[in-house]
């Protein structure tokens, strides 16, 4: 006996119908039970628990002095870097990325030639691109970082050099 084809397809049909049915009859939201008519429907009472409140992170306290000495220390090794590149890219990129340490590339920099008795006498002011530039020029770096100004956004603004 030969199964009717036109038999086969409504029973085919019928399986996603079938399918859809039951996926509605199981993702209902209201998962109550269905209440007699006779019946009243109990109080249903939510207890709220409060979320509880994430502790409160203390923000780690800067030590301004570290804080200066790491700028010293990182500022001191892009001058290390611009006097020994190996080529005149090497040192224009170093050179670029030291000043954006500064608040602006016309920061001034101020070096000491002579102190003595509480007195210092200072050479011509330049800036921090002249200096960087004469660093590359001259293949090594004579001074050393003495004090640092910074603005509010925590760049340098003035800078004072030491022969070593």
């Amino acid at each position: 006996m030969k199964p009717n084809s036109h038999n086969m397809k409504s029973i085919f049909k019928l399986v996603p119908v079938f399918c859809l049915l039951l996926f509605v009859m199981s993702s209902c939201k209201s998962q109550k039970a269905v209440v007699d008519a006779n019946q009243e429907p109990e109080e249903v009472i939510e207890e709220t628990t409060p979320e509880p409140t994430p502790p409160v992170k203390e923000e780690p306290k800067v030590d301004p002095e570290a804080a200066n000495r790491a700028l010293d220390a990182r500022l001191s090794n892009y001058f290390g870097q611009i006097a020994n590149a190996t080529s005149i890219n090497a040192a224009n990129n170093n050179i670029r990325e030291a000043v954006g340490m500064f608040s602006n590339g016309e920061a001034p920099v101020l070096i000491i030639f002579y102190a003595a008795n509480g007195t210092e006498d200072f050479d011509e002011p330049t800036t921090i691109t002249k200096y960087l530039n004469y660093l590359k020029d001259l293949k090594k770096a004579p001074h050393k970082v003495k004090e640092m100004v910074m603005d509010s956004q925590g760049r340098i603004k003035e800078l004072v050099l030491v022969k070593k």
